[in-house]
């Protein structure tokens, strides 16, 4: 009997440094050390994607992964927030060290892969062969700006798996691993487990999952799914058992392993890491203002900093109103010095900001639109500025809207207009609003996200959060999956 190791994570999103969210990769790549030692034959580590295109240090993420000696690693949706070119070109930067996979991914031109990637790829490790397929989730194109993600379509992710894992099997695979970026729930909800439903009569071995924060470790009809990661806080570990006699998988257990209380890092890593992260150190660490305590961050309901946010960008620019994706940010801003690191993880991705006018009627769209429980369960809410909104979720959908009232008090009219300020990703549809930002024209400012919250916050000695009761719900949200 061969006891076989195969290690997951997902969304590590370039941390490499320790913090109180990352383990610090030094950290991680010990942890996974751990475990890879007992047999480096029969151990894989697969990546499940949204790592490489990270805003401050992602140049370094090809290393970094050839640093864990990643074997697979599964596009995210995030991988394409920079374009084409750039995925093709941190792709290449693996230099064959780490294989790419993603199989309902392709060019509309052609139905090519991208360039490096394939749709599935054959291991040879420690004498058993392992097929491992790649799957990137399907909403993509609404989590992605429009321009980066226009050259690519998004094919049937339960049609590719049923193409391509027969075809690993007829090509030798003994164990197949599907590799996802799927999100998935504890209660076996979620786009990993509808498709999972659709090929389990395929008999996958493993099947890991992504894109979303929390830990999952189960055997579920007979099939080991995991999903772990996210910031380098966690691994997933599944253990099977192979007869190499009878070439056949006897036993399967999963377990989420907690890399947050990993307290060694490797010292060979941590030398490479002070070597990248010194020369930048001074500008990132530099502290604006004192947060007063720590400013916590909702996903689905009004948060004091969501509200500190999306203030300061509006006032930065002098807007009527202004709004976000949730998803975006971070859980918290810590209490202590407001740095331009900690700006950057409360915000997590570095837009440029882009104006225009709404009317009235476009922003009574744009709320009923967010709250369609569908949208709602793979997005959460938005946070803005500017004025005050009242939902009513005993209501059907499309009808949910109580009121939208200016600070003044007055009712929002609509045919008013109404300057907006927001960032590139929903301007351009992000979070599936096309249909509200598609109506107007926008003006590209030239100025990114981190570049105004810097601005707004270097003018303040002291940063207190608040939440003024702008966003005022009767009931709670249909189909709320967000985690924090």
């Amino acid at each position: 009997m061969i006891r076989i190791n195969i290690l997951s994570h997902a969304d590590y999103s370039g941390r490499i440094r320790k913090d109180e969210e990352s383990s610090g990769l030094d950290h991680f790549a010990r942890a996974i050390g751990r475990i890879r030692d007992q047999d480096p034959d029969h151990c894989l580590l697969l990546d499940a994607g949204d790592n490489i295109s990270h805003l401050l240090w992602g140049d370094f993420i090809p290393e970094a992964i050839g640093l864990l000696k990643t074997d697979v690693f599964e596009l995210g949706n995030h991988e394409f927030d920079r374009g084409e070119k750039d995925l093709e070109a941190r792709i290449a930067r693996f230099d064959g060290r780490t294989a790419v996979v993603c199989s309902n991914i392709v060019k509309k031109n052609d139905d090519s892969f991208v360039k490096g990637v394939k749709p599935y790829v054959l291991l040879n490790k420690g004498g058993i062969r392992y097929g491992i397929l790649g799957l990137c989730t399907e909403y993509t194109p609404f989590m992605v700006a429009k321009p980066m993600i226009e050259p690519f379509k998004v094919l049937n992710s339960v049609q590719c798996a049923r193409t391509y894992i027969p075809q690993m099997k007829n090509e030798g695979a003994e164990i197949i691993v599907v590799l996802t970026h799927f999100p998935f729930y504890p209660d076996h909800t979620g786009e990993l487990f509808e498709v999972f439903d659709q090929i389990k009569d395929l008999h996958p071995d493993v099947v890991i999952g992504g894109h979303i924060p929390g830990d999952f470790a189960e055997v579920v009809d007979g099939c080991a799914i995991t999903k772990a990661g996210f910031g380098g806080r966690s691994l997933g570990h599944v253990t099977i058992c192979f007869d190499e006699e009878k070439r056949e998988v006897v036993s399967k257990e999963a377990e989420i392993i907690d890399v947050m209380k990993e307290e060694e890092a490797d010292p060979e890593i941590t030398k490479i890491l002070n070597e990248v992260l010194q020369p930048h150190l001074y500008y990132f660490e530099e502290a604006m203002a004192e947060v007063k305590e720590d400013i916590p961050m909702r996903l689905d309901f009004e948060s004091e900093m969501g509200d500190l946010l999306s203030d300061a960008v509006r006032e930065e620019f002098s807007a009527d109103f202004a709004y976000f994706n949730c998803t975006s940010c971070g859980r918290f801003l810590s209490k202590g010095p407001l740095t331009r690191s900690s700006i950057a993880e409360a915000m997590g991705f570095n837009d440029f900001l882009y104006t225009s006018e709404y009317t009235g009627q476009d922003l009574y769209d744009l709320f009923e639109h967010i709250h369609y429980p569908e949208r709602f369960g793979n997005n959460g809410n938005i946070m803005f500025s500017g004025l005050r909104v009242k939902m009513d979720h005993t209501k059907p959908a499309g009808q949910k809207v109580v009121w939208i009232r200016k600070e003044n008090g007055e009712d929002v009219k609509p045919e008013e207009t109404f300057t907006v300020v927001t960032s590139e990703y929903m301007s351009t549809g992000g979070n599936d609003t096309g249909d509200i930002s598609g109506r107007v024209k926008w003006n590209n400012t030239g100025i990114r996200i981190h570049d105004a919250l810097w601005s707004y916050f270097s003018r303040f000695k002291i940063i207190e959060g608040k939440k003024d009761g702008r966003y005022l719900f009767i009931g709670t949200p249909e189909n709320d999956n967000s985690p924090w």
